[in-house]
């Protein structure tokens, strides 16, 4: 399910929508939370000329704050403590407020311990600020998790982990009415390397059987096989009967050898 892919432990995460379908995004981040048992702890800004008042994003932060104070003086509190914070869209955030206050707000978010996650929906072709670019791309920059709506069929997806690592990887999606599937979405060189990896296996396994027409193992033996068996000598075995031991001593020319007995004075 997408919702395996997205609520995860990145806090910040950008939903970039090329196929303009703001109207859902509020339902759609929300059925993500609830797929994954999140739902109950969901905190919106309110939308329309409210976005103006500064006290309205005040108000939020401090409603997070209060909320985890309360779990925590619960007897047996949840593993799972923060909000899941669903912004408005990046257009109507636009409208009303200036993009450096929109970064230091998501910032704010981000490093606060009492928010679990933060979603921001953004839809590229309603964004009529004039520095549209540069302002998605400081959204993309604060986002630890970027889903890239690519068509009906394919998205993309981004993913920061703490120690550095990036990854981007491609999905095939398809909606059914209880949830949204996804599956990995192969590039030519990954293709190329499974189908090298899938001739590789094809050829062995006709190797295997070319050699081994029956299948099986062979165990015994024949009569001929046998005999070939035991005639064959091993190099470590010996090849000869031990002889008796004689040592047999060549003297060379210019041995000195006294033929009186050297010992005849002693009584022996």
């Amino acid at each position: 399910m997408l919702s395996n892919l997205i609520v995860t432990n990145q806090k910040v995460i950008l939903i970039i929508d090329q196929l303009n379908r703001e109207r859902i995004a509020l339902k759609f981040i929300g059925s993500l939370l609830h797929e994954q048992g999140e739902g109950k702890e969901i905190k919106t800004l309110p939308i329309g000329t409210q976005l103006k008042h500064v006290a309205s994003f005040e108000t939020l932060l401090n409603e997070c704050n209060n909320n985890n104070n309360n779990q925590l003086n619960q007897p047996e509190p949840t593993t799972k403590t923060g909000c899941n914070i669903i912004l408005p869209t990046l257009a109507d955030l636009l409208c009303y407020q200036t993009p450096a206050y929109i970064f230091d707000f998501i910032n704010k978010l981000r490093r606060s311990e009492h928010v679990r996650r933060v979603f921001l929906w953004a839809s590229p072709q309603n964004l009529q600020h004039p520095d549209a670019d540069y302002i998605l791309a400081g959204c993309e920059y604060l986002a630890e998790l970027v889903l890239r709506l690519e068509t009906d069929t394919t998205l993309s997806l981004i993913s920061r982990k703490p120690g550095g690592g990036v990854t981007n990887k491609r999905y095939t999606c398809q909606v059914s009415k209880t949830e949204f599937q996804v599956s990995p979405l192969l590039d030519a060189s990954e293709t190329n390397a499974l189908a090298a990896a899938t001739k590789i296996e094809a050829a062995h396994e006709e190797a295997v059987k070319a050699a081994d027409p029956g299948g099986t193992f062979k165990i015994e033996l024949d009569e001929d096989e046998v005999v070939a068996r035991n005639a064959l000598t091993l190099p470590y075995e010996r090849t000869s009967e031990a002889a008796e031991g004689n040592i047999i001593y060549t003297p060379d020319a210019d041995d000195d050898f006294d033929d009186e007995d050297p010992d005849e004075d002693l009584l022996i």
